[in-house]
């Protein structure tokens, strides 16, 4: 997810990055800044999070944290899906 975020904005964990890559594992491929998140990227993103039972966001005071679905599906129906940073930057 980091590398992604790497791509897209040349950040290490941009805000709302596993809002957006939740998004695309929903709804399909997009932009993400300035990378194309494809296909396969998002059976990648699926695989692994099937296989962990959970996704992972960014907390700012402990870092990256294993979310249970229940409670992250829960936290993506609260969220603004304009807080997702998809599309390209505005330069």
């Amino acid at each position: 997810m980091s590398d992604i975020s790497e791509d897209g904005w040349a950040a290490g964990w941009m805000d709302g990055l596993e809002y957006a890559l939740w998004y695309m594992v929903l709804h399909g491929p997009a932009q993400y800044g300035f990378k194309f998140v494809d296909k396969q990227t998002i059976l990648q993103l699926r695989y692994f999070s099937e296989q962990a039972r959970c996704w992972i966001m960014f907390d700012d005071a402990i870092g990256e944290v294993a979310i249970s679905f229940p409670d992250w599906e829960t936290m993506f129906q609260k969220a603004d899906p304009a807080s997702f940073y998809l599309g390209m930057p505005n330069l």
